[in-house]
């Protein structure tokens, strides 16, 4: 049995063994799991392999939950890791990731970085911010987390790129929401608009921002407040749309959004970056993409 598999049993088979004899939730259990993990299951396994395994045992437990809750899949994460790496390098940097979740996309992200890469996390549901504190202590990784919702005022020293999978929905605190340039004039704002504004404000001037965004974005933006936003504050470097065939329904397909702070004297790209990202499985087709998302990273933001 190869490793991934043999520690993906494992976690499970203890996880469904203490949700049905303490009556306990799943992910609730599994971080009980996780904590107790010993060296005879992760001794010699790669990090990579425990990264995954973990990730698997996640999604085990979250097959019923709603589509904007699930966790990123781990090639959307991936990517979105070897972006973050290719705008910022692989030197030293802060992360921060807003409604982390059970951590699936930051763990990734940090799995393609260097060791000296640290990141802030905030998650209002305890569950999943135990959960993926659980999983970061299991990995090593330096991240610092923050209880509390994503939106309201945060006590965090500026960063190199924030990143979010942002949810789709609506805000139901208006009077938090007052202070947003994206809030709407009449009724509950979008989360998704304000996560984003969030979240470029913590960035450092010439800063990202990497956002998995859906399609329709920019539909949404009636009131033409994010085109304004974008105009002023942090620009649109690139859009990359996810291959359709990842989505059941056309309708809940996403992309990347690339962004970055407004700095004086700042030269901006000549030219968007604007693709469709090919299939991940078709390798010749990938890396072709690549190649231009590398070219363009050199010749636009070099």
């Amino acid at each position: 049995m190869e490793p991934l598999e043999k520690l993906y049993k494992e976690l499970t088979r203890q996880t469904k063994q203490i949700e049905r004899d303490l009556d306990m939730p799943y992910l609730e259990a599994l971080t009980t799991v996780i904590d107790r993990l010993n060296d005879r299951h992760t001794e010699n396994v790669d990090k990579e392999v425990i990264r995954k395994a973990v990730s698997l045992a996640i999604l085990e437990g979250m097959k019923q939950a709603q589509p904007n809750h699930l966790p990123t899949p781990d090639s959307v994460a991936l990517f979105a890791g070897y972006l973050i790496g290719k705008l910022v390098g692989k030197e030293d940097i802060r992360l921060l990731e807003l409604g982390s979740g059970t951590g699936g996309m930051l763990h990734a992200v940090l799995s393609q970085l260097s060791t000296g890469t640290s990141a802030e996390a905030v998650e209002v549901d305890e569950t999943l911010i135990r959960l993926s504190a659980a999983v970061t202590e299991l990995l090593d990784y330096p991240v610092t987390y923050t209880h509390q919702d994503a939106l309201r005022p945060l006590l965090l020293d500026p960063v190199d790129l924030a990143m979010a999978d942002l949810p789709v929905g609506y805000y139901p605190d208006e009077e938090a929401a007052a202070s947003y340039i994206l809030k709407r004039d009449e009724g509950m704002s979008y989360s998704h608009f304000l996560l984003i504004e969030q979240a470029m404000q913590y960035v450092k001037p010439g800063g990202f921002g990497v956002f998995v965004i859906p399609n329709g974005l920019f539909q949404h933006d009636t009131e033409g407040k994010l085109k304004q936003y974008f105009e002023s504050k942090a620009h649109v470097i690139g859009i990359l749309q996810l291959p359709l065939t990842m989505f059941k329904q056309e309708q809940a397909a996403k992309s990347y959004l690339i962004v970055r702070n407004h700095l004086a004297g700042m030269k901006m790209p000549k030219q968007a970056l604007l693709a469709e990202l090919p299939s991940f499985t078709d390798a010749r087709a990938f890396g072709g993409m690549v190649k231009q998302i590398d070219e363009w990273i050199n010749t636009e933001l070099k």
